[in-house]
């Protein structure tokens, strides 16, 4: 089931709670159970208080643009505060938490640009928080992996694991129960999936390869379709692929159960999803692509427009679109596993957004932090090579002055970096482009010396090291 999209509908518990029994089985899809779903129904809990309504303040707009309420305003933006939030802070310009939320949005409603699909109106405005974090990403993240890159040895090797855990974490924000270890050796080796949860790791894996093959050409029903084909391949949600929804769906909390999200009704799904592409497309209004893949990401994840497979299908288009958009880093960080960590934050920047008139900024600013986590990620991972790397080199330096040749030296740098690195003799053969006799000659110097170890437990043959303190004994 999609992720937990906790959107309000407390609208229409108001409208139809005196008949609720009578709506709940005239609407409701034939394949969902009818007693749990009004159980969930009759219990359904707020997860946040929807705030309270409010007529934007004149004279507290005059008192914004002369600057009074400056720092409150800048720490507001920062933390991106909802009624919530806002009830409890101590240092407010009011006592009244009601005048100071009047204050925040009569600040921010001067600010909104609309996004309009069909019936539903979308607000976002680009906050100086939001701005700086673009920007200190573009310039310090990006700029500075561009500057001191990852080495095409480790970047090969980071871009195979990055793919591997997009597809992983992915599956398991859904629910996957396969646990990451498992998932990641089935991937490596190829073999076929042997459940619901793996096929479903195995799809994702298709799909996110399968973006890249329309990075060039404007989005549409075909293309949105087919990603959502592939996505649900072989499992349960197969059955509901092939084109968008023709019935209602009801979202439900990935915690508790309970009915979250009613989205639009089946009807509207092709104008919406239509009106989507458009915007997907359009680039005479230039937005952020960061700030638009965050809005595609949730706009996905409101209009629903498929039964099952919604989420992985959202969040394979955030990445699509920023691959298309010349964000080619992107394919070695894995956002799924940051949402996967932060998962209460991910399902109320949903819910915030929804309750507070669908002001897509609780979303957007949650995108932004979640990405540039995940980049951080990629610049610690290339930092630490690089310390490997030059360990490596010093331990190989030290080996040719004892005797060693520099493929020897070199191996036995490798293979100190990490306990887990070993290599077979073909791949060292290949690695220095010399004949299997010259490999195995090395590689049985090595052995008779005791610096590493043959491994017959699977063929080919593979060879590892003995001990790093028998490398370090060695060069002393």
């Amino acid at each position: 089931m999609y992720l937990c999209v906790l959107l309000n509908i407390q609208t229409l518990c108001q409208s139809i709670y005196c008949n609720r029994d009578i709506y709940i089985k005239n609407n409701l899809r034939n394949d969902v159970n009818f007693v749990n779903f009004k159980r969930q129904f009759n219990n359904v809990g707020m997860k946040l208080e929807k705030p309270p309504f409010i007529e934007i303040n004149i004279d507290y707009l005059k008192r914004v643009w002369k600057g009074d309420f400056d720092d409150f305003l800048s720490k507001a933006d920062e933390g991106y505060y909802y009624w919530d939030d806002l009830k409890y802070k101590k240092v407010t310009p009011f006592e009244d938490p009601v005048k100071n939320w009047t204050l925040i949005k009569s600040y921010r409603s001067s600010k909104y640009e609309n996004i309009v699909l069909g019936k539903y109106k979308f607000n976002y405005f680009l906050s100086s928080y939001i701005s700086k974090n673009l920007h200190d990403f573009d310039s310090k993240l990006l700029g500075g992996l561009q500057k001191n890159p990852i080495l095409s040895s480790d970047r090969d090797e980071f871009l195979r694991n990055s793919l591997l855990e997009e597809a992983v974490a992915s599956s398991q924000v859904e629910g996957a129960a396969t646990t990451t270890k498992v998932a990641r050796e089935m991937l490596k080796s190829g073999r076929s999936p042997r459940n619901e949860s793996e096929q479903m790791i195995f799809n994702n894996l298709r799909a996110i390869q399968y973006i890249n093959e329309f990075l060039d050409i404007p989005i549409d029903f075909k293309l949105i379709i087919e990603l959502h084909k592939r996505m649900t391949a072989n499992t349960e949600a197969e059955k509901y692929s092939g084109n968008f929804r023709t019935s209602e769906v009801y979202v439900t909390d990935h915690l508790d159960g309970e009915v979250a999200h009613i989205p639009p009704h089946w009807e509207e799904v092709e104008l919406l999803m239509q009106q989507l592409c458009d915007f997907i497309n359009d680039d005479q209004h230039f937005i952020h692509p960061i700030v638009k893949a965050s809005m595609i990401h949730f706009l996905i994840g409101f209009i629903h427009p498929f039964i099952d497979g919604n989420g992985r299908t959202s969040r394979a288009l955030f990445y699509w679109y920023l691959l298309k958009k010349g964000y080619v880093l992107v394919k070695n960080i894995s956002i799924s596993r940051v949402i996967l960590e932060s998962r209460t934050q991910y399902d109320k920047a949903f819910l915030k957004t929804e309750y507070d008139d669908n002001d897509l900024n609780y979303f957007i600013s949650y995108s932004v932090k979640n990405i540039k986590v995940a980049f951080e990620k990629l610049v610690k991972y290339r930092d630490r090579k690089s310390e490997e790397r030059k360990q490596a080199n010093t331990i190989s330096y030290e080996l040719l002055s004892r005797g060693l040749n520099k493929r020897q030296a070199d191996l036995i740098g490798y293979l100190y970096l990490k306990d887990k690195n070993t290599i077979t003799l073909n791949s060292y053969a290949r690695e220095h482009q010399i004949v299997r006799q010259t490999a195995s000659k090395d590689i049985n110097e090595l052995i008779k010396m005791g610096l590493i170890s043959e491994s017959k437990s699977s063929k080919p043959y593979s060879y590892f090291l003995s001990d790093s303190k028998v490398i370090e004994n060695f060069i002393r």
